[in-house]
């Protein structure tokens, strides 16, 4: 192992967990309005171009980390359509 190895899995660590804390967030709060629809949607097709471009050169790091990464995405997803509708403030609140 190269110093080049422990960079790539520091890389690897740090990009497979970067959403983790806004998927914990939106738990915690219940609330998704800062996060946006175009943003969800270019994560989960980065990761898929990724991950072919992973199978194409048999890089399990790529291919792993990204799945990671979509996993994550598509929680994110799933809490938008969830906690995305914020109810609106009426005059009578």
């Amino acid at each position: 192992m190269n110093i080049y190895d422990i960079i790539g899995g520091i890389a690897v660590g740090l990009s497979c967990f970067n959403l983790l804390p806004q998927v914990l967030k939106g738990f915690k709060t219940k609330s998704m309005k800062d996060i946006s629809w175009i943003f969800i949607f270019m994560i989960i097709t980065a990761t898929i171009f990724w991950f072919i471009y992973g199978k194409y050169r048999n890089d399990w790091a790529i291919m792993l980390t990204n799945s990671i990464i979509f996993g994550f995405a598509i929680i994110l997803l799933f809490q938008k359509f969830m906690y995305g509708r914020e109810k609106k403030q009426t005059a009578d609140n």
